[in-house]
Parts: C-alpha cells; structure tokens; sequence
C-alpha cells in the first residue's frame, strides 16, 4: 500500500487511508522514541486518517516508529 505524505510547516501529514489502527500505532511509537505525533480521523462521518508528525526531522521520527513497530511485531511473531 502506497501512503501519500506532505509537509506543513514543521509537519509532515501522512494520509493513512483510513488505516486507523497502523496511524495509531505508528503515533504511539513515535512518543516512545521521545517523538511528536498525533493521529486525526477527521469527522465521524468523513473518510479521513491522518497521522501528524511535529519535528525538525519527520522523516527520521517516522522512520524509528516504524522501526519500532517492526521489532516488537517481529517479536510477538516469535513467540507464536
């Protein structure tokens, strides 16, 4: 799945396709990694989901959120 992305300001809003469980997910290890992210689904009734990143480098706080994210998955799919 291709994710669409762009800056703001000093944001980086990336669309999550209405993925909200990853852009949660991704927002929770971001603040684990001392990040600053915020996941927004827009109106009840819309079809909006976008994840938020404030930084100097949003790049790099997406990168380790994912990073994160992988390395705990991979380790609770070993332990299956």
């Amino acid at each position: 799945m291709e994710y669409e992305a762009f800056e703001k300001d000093d944001r980086m809003i990336v669309d999550m396709k209405q993925n909200h469980a990853l852009a949660n997910l991704i927002r929770k290890k971001a603040w684990e990694n001392d990040g600053e992210a915020g996941y927004d689904k827009g109106h009840p009734l819309g079809d909006e989901s976008n994840l938020i990143i404030k930084s100097d480098n949003p790049e790099e706080v997406l990168q380790n959120a994912v990073d994160t994210a992988i390395e705990e998955l991979e380790e609770l799919q070993g332990q299956l």
